[in-house]
């Protein structure tokens, strides 16, 4: 439709005023058209705003919010568009006619309840099937087709909703688990981490679901964590046995499982007899302080570091609580410090290691002089290690008289006495050095008529 309208002439035409500023104007309807036009849909169809007559830009409003030239409707109802464009440089707002669509849904079938469904012996399930319209179909794997169906039978039930409706047809399926168990059965108790833990540790445990619970713990879930904390006393010092009850249906039936076994295993150390012993020989022996009795055919694995190698670590594999120092590899040394600790080995499994103990190796005592231990007469022997030294050295006399102390004095190689100390025999063991500068120096102890003279390397 066209209008012939003179120079300097207002007019009112489709709904707007014109004023004509030329000789004559030509001027086009403007109108607005929803594509498609419906009503009948599928979810998600897209509807196009077609524009005549108006020039942009454009702005678009649908009575749903949207501001875009075409949207994507999953909802029945009414739709309708607002643009607003321009004619001969005036803005003109044109309006789509109300437009009516039906939208044909996607299904999205589903059972509730959504399983697994448990079921005592006897008893039935009702389980209800949703996730169509009015017009879809019903379908399940027991050939049924109604919305809902009554099951008694340990399976797998599936549901299909089908809508038939031309291009806009549509299907979806859910499947339930029904069991029904019958008087036999026990619960399975799965164990969601190791069920042998260092001492103290948790033990994960995990029941399968849709039960009540009643575990020998005393918790109520479906998963539970016991501390191992070895409190108990006796044989049992480090093992819990560990049930399950759980009950259906507001405790129509119950059922129990049989125990679990959970152990914690106590970090051993070394014996108090050999921890801190600082005159220990390379052909001596050390014992674990634990004797795991309790436990098949256990080991222990005994660690050792060097103290002037630090981070430097070696083990030796013992079927007994004894680690003969001979047998280790590489071989223990004379004169050296070292820090050891044990932990058991279970059917193969490493467990934790116990805190660190200190020994010290000496010579076997001889009449050797290796500038490192000395024997004069009588049966004063001195042991100091490690030499060289970086920090401080630690001495260790043997054959001294245990009643009396022994005087130790420091000397430079001109003889000037740098420190004298006194060796107390009931400690085992004396560190010094620490503050001496870089040099050799000879160490003398002395006790009564008998006297020992070591030479020590401190250096950095």
């Amino acid at each position: 439709m066209t209008k012939l309208i003179t120079n300097g002439v207002w007019k009112y035409a489709l709904g707007v005023f014109l004023t004509v500023t030329s000789l004559s104007a030509t001027v086009q309807a403007q109108s607005v058209t929803i594509v498609p036009s419906g009503p009948i849909v599928c979810a998600g169809t897209k509807l196009d705003a077609v524009v005549t007559g108006l020039n942009g830009p454009l702005t678009y409003a649908w009575n749903n919010g949207a501001t875009t030239s075409s949207i994507f409707i999953t909802q029945t109802g009414f739709y309708r568009v607002s643009v607003r464009g321009f004619v001969n440089g005036v803005q003109v707002l044109v309006r789509s006619n109300w437009a009516p669509f039906l939208v044909i849904p996607n299904t999205n079938a589903t059972i509730n309840p959504t399983g697994p469904i448990n079921l005592c012996p006897g008893q039935t399930a009702t389980l209800f099937g949703s996730g169509g319209q009015f017009f879809s179909n019903y379908s399940w794997s027991t050939g049924a087709n109604t919305r809902n169906i009554t099951v008694s039978q340990t399976g797998d039930y599936t549901l299909t909703v089908a809508n038939v409706f031309g291009s806009c047809s549509t299907s979806t399926s859910a499947t339930v688990h029904v069991e029904v168990f019958d008087a036999g059965y026990q619960p399975v108790i799965t164990a969601l981490s190791p069920i042998t833990v260092c001492k103290p540790g948790f033990v994960n445990l995990g029941a399968d679901p849709g039960f009540t619970y009643n575990w020998s713990t005393g918790a109520t879930t479906q998963n539970i964590s016991v501390l191992m904390d070895g409190l108990q006393l006796g044989a049992v010092l480090d093992t819990l046995t560990v049930s399950l009850t759980v009950s259906l249906n507001g405790g129509a039936c119950s059922f129990t499982s049989p125990g679990i076994v959970l152990r914690s295993i106590r970090q051993p150390k070394l014996n108090s007899n050999f921890c801190g012993n600082f005159n220990l020989t390379p052909t001596d022996s050390i014992k674990s302080d634990l004797v795991l009795t309790y436990i098949n055919a256990p080991e222990y694995e005994f660690e050792f570091e060097e103290t002037s190698n630090p981070g430097v670590t070696f083990t030796h594999l013992s079927s007994s609580r004894w680690c003969n120092l001979a047998n280790v590899t590489p071989a223990i040394q004379a004169n050296k410090f070292y820090n050891v600790r044990v932990r058991p080995v279970i059917d193969g499994t490493p467990y934790c290691y116990g805190n660190y103990c200190q020994i010290g190796v000496v010579n076997t005592p001889s009449n050797d002089n290796a500038g490192v231990a000395t024997r004069t007469a009588g049966s004063l022997v001195s042991s100091v290690f490690p030499n060289p030294s970086a920090s401080s050295f630690r001495m260790v006399l043997q054959g001294f008289n245990s009643d009396q102390n022994v005087d130790v004095r420091i000397t430079d190689m001109a003889g000037r006495t740098i420190e004298n100390l006194i060796y107390d025999t009931q400690a085992g063991s004396m560190e010094f050095g620490e503050n001496l500068t870089d040099g050799i120096y000879l160490v003398s102890a002395q006790q009564g008529d008998h006297t020992t003279v070591t030479r020590i390397v401190k250096t950095h």
